[in-house]
């Protein structure tokens, strides 16, 4: 539930399998999305009361920016990457009619940023051992 920017470099650095990393990277973010996808009603509310506040203004804008120029696809796919899957899912929630196709998305976008991003720090960190010398 870090996050996957943050997930995978924890396991990796906890010398842990890369599958197993994966696995429990991706296993938190599902479930923190879900978590949100089924109490999203409130928040769905609080984002609507919250809206002025410059914190979420920024996201908002991007997240609003992918659904108009990609669609859900894009927002669920992209969105994941760009900001985080528990903004993805939030803030999505508050700009579309039927979240569940964006529920799909985002949650297929997790398991594969999640796979990229694995095998690159892997083998990015396996690269630099290699170079030098150790």
């Amino acid at each position: 539930m870090l996050g996957i920017w943050k997930g995978v470099p924890v396991g990796l650095a906890c010398h842990l399998n890369p599958f197993f990393t994966w696995l429990l990277t991706a296993g938190g973010a599902v479930l923190s999305v879900l978590i949100l996808y089924f109490f999203g009603e409130r928040i769905r509310k609080s984002i609507q009361t919250r809206r002025k506040k410059r914190l979420m203004v920024g996201k908002e804008t991007r997240a609003k920016h992918l659904f108009q120029k990609y669609g859900m696809a894009g927002l669920g796919f992209l969105g994941t990457m760009l900001m985080g899957p528990n903004m993805t899912i939030i803030i999505g929630m508050a700009l579309v009619k039927s979240s569940n196709k964006l529920l799909y998305w985002t949650l297929g976008g997790i398991l594969f940023w999640t796979a990229i991003l694995t095998l690159l720090a892997y083998y990015s960190l396996d690269l630099f051992i290699q170079l030098s010398g150790n």
